[in-house]
C-alpha cells in the first residue's frame, strides 16, 4: 500500500504535467492561428484599405504590408487632402475608390499592364510638416520608387508654433522602424512595457493586426464609433434640422480656416517651416524621388479667407523654399484645373477633383519611375 504522501504527490507531478501540456497545446495552437492569419491577410489586400492612423501599431501593419509588396511601389503622405474621408462624410459611401491614392492605383497599374503596383495611403487628419517629417523618416527605409505628399499653406499658421501644437501626433516623433523592418517606441521612460510591446507587436501578427482592425471597424475606436453612432442617431431624430446642422458646421469650419491663414508665416524659425527645410535635406541626401503637390483652394472660397495678392505671395515663398530642385525632386501646384463644384469645401476635393488631380499628377510620376529605372 502506497503512502499518502506518495499518492499526494504523484497526483501534484500529473497535475502539472496536464498543465504544461494544456499551455504547450495552447501556445502551438496561437502560432498556429498567428500563421494562417499573417498569410490571409497578406492574400486579402485588407493592409491596403485606408483607415485613420491613430496609434503606431496600425502604422507598422500597413508599412510592413507595402514593405512586402512587389513591383512599383508609391508611397502617398499628406493630411485630410489625402487620407480623402471628407467624401465620406459629404455622402460619399465609395470614398475610399475615390481617394488620390486609389486613382492613382488604377492610373499607374493601366499604365504597367502586367506589372504589380502598390500605391500605399499614409494620409492622417490634421497632418502638419512636423508629423510629416517623422512619417517621411519612417517610411524611407522601404525604399519607394516614389513618395508623394502634399504641402497645405494653412499648416505654416503660427498657431502650430506653440508648446503641445507643434504636432498632431507625438507618437510619430517616438516610432522608430529600422531599415529590416524592427519596431520599437523610442521614450525617455517607459522601460519593460514599452519593451514587451515592441516584441509582441514584431514578432505577434494578431497583436499587430488588432489596432488596424479596430480602426477599420470602428473607424478609430469603440469610444469614436459610439460617438458617432450617437451623434448619427441624433441627427436623424432631428430630421430636417440636419442640412440646417451641416451648414453651420461648414460656416464654422470656414472661420476657422480663416482664422489659421491669417496667421500664415513662412520665416525661418517657425517650426513648420524648420520641419519643411529638414525634409527636403533627408529626401535630397537619400537620393529618394519625392513629388510634392500643393493642396489648392477652392477658387471661389479663397478670397474669404486671404486677399488674393497675399496669397500670390505666399505661394511665391514656399516655391522658394522648395527650390532649387535636384532631379529627384518634383514641386506641382497650385494646380488651376479646377471649379468650385470640385470641392466639397474650401479645400477638400470630391471624386471628380481627385481624378483631375490624379491625372496630373500621375504622368508625373511615372516619368519619376522611367528615370528612376533608367539609373
Amino acid at each position: 500500500m502506497k503512502e499518502p504522501s506518495e499518492t499526494t504527490g504523484s497526483r501534484g507531478v500529473a497535475a502539472i504535467s496536464r498543465l504544461g501540456a494544456i499551455v504547450a497545446a495552447t501556445i502551438v495552437l496561437l502560432i498556429l492561428f498567428d500563421v494562417l492569419l499573417r498569410v490571409v491577410v497578406a492574400g486579402s489586400g485588407i493592409l491596403q484599405t485606408m483607415v485613420d492612423i491613430q496609434a503606431p501599431a496600425t502604422l507598422y501593419a500597413k508599412l510592413e504590408d507595402f514593405r512586402n509588396a512587389k513591383g512599383l511601389k508609391v508611397a502617398v503622405l499628406g493630411d485630410s487632402l489625402v487620407f480623402g474621408r471628407a467624401m465620406r462624410d459629404k455622402g460619399d459611401s465609395g470614398w475610399r475608390a475615390h481617394t488620390l491614392s486609389s486613382q492613382l492605383q488604377g492610373w499607374l497599374a493601366e499604365k504597367h499592364p502586367g506589372q504589380p503596383v502598390s500605391v500605399a495611403n499614409f494620409g492622417m487628419n490634421g497632418t502638419l510638416p512636423t508629423d510629416l517629417e517623422n512619417l517621411i523618416r519612417i517610411v524611407l527605409p522601404v525604399r519607394p520608387d516614389v513618395i508623394v505628399f502634399d504641402l497645405s499653406l494653412r499648416s505654416f499658421s503660427r498657431d502650430f508654433d506653440r508648446d503641445g501644437d507643434i504636432r498632431t501626433r507625438d507618437w510619430l516623433n517616438e516610432l522608430n522602424v529600422s531599415a529590416d523592418g524592427t519596431y520599437s517606441i523610442v521614450k525617455d521612460r517607459g522601460g519593460l512595457a514599452n519593451w514587451l510591446h515592441g516584441q509582441l507587436v514584431n514578432y505577434w501578427f494578431l497583436y499587430r493586426f488588432r489596432d488596424f482592425l479596430q480602426s477599420l471597424l470602428f473607424d478609430g475606436s469603440p469610444f469614436t464609433f459610439l460617438a458617432s453612432a450617437r451623434n448619427a442617431a441624433d441627427s436623424w431624430l432631428r430630421g430636417s434640422a440636419k442640412d440646417a446642422g451641416d451648414d453651420l458646421g461648414d460656416v464654422v469650419l470656414l472661420m476657422r480656416a480663416r482664422s489659421r491663414y491669417e496667421k500664415i508665416d513662412l520665416a525661418p524659425d517657425n517650426p513648420q517651416r524648420q520641419a519643411l527645410d529638414r525634409i527636403l535635406n533627408r529626401l535630397s541626401e537619400a537620393k529618394q524621388p519625392a513629388l510634392i503637390f500643393y493642396a489648392t483652394e477652392n477658387p471661389k472660397v479663397l478670397p474669404e479667407l486671404l486677399p488674393r495678392q497675399t496669397f500670390d505671395q505666399l505661394q511665391a515663398q514656399l516655391a522658394q523654399i522648395i527650390s532649387p530642385q535636384p532631379p529627384s525632386r518634383v514641386f506641382v501646384g497650385p494646380l488651376a484645373i479646377y471649379g468650385a463644384t470640385d470641392f466639397l469645401d474650401h479645400v477638400h476635393l470630391d471624386r471628380v477633383g481627385y481624378r483631375r488631380l490624379s491625372e496630373q499628377l500621375g504622368p508625373r510620376i511615372d516619368e519619376m519611375i522611367s528615370q528612376r529605372v533608367m539609373r
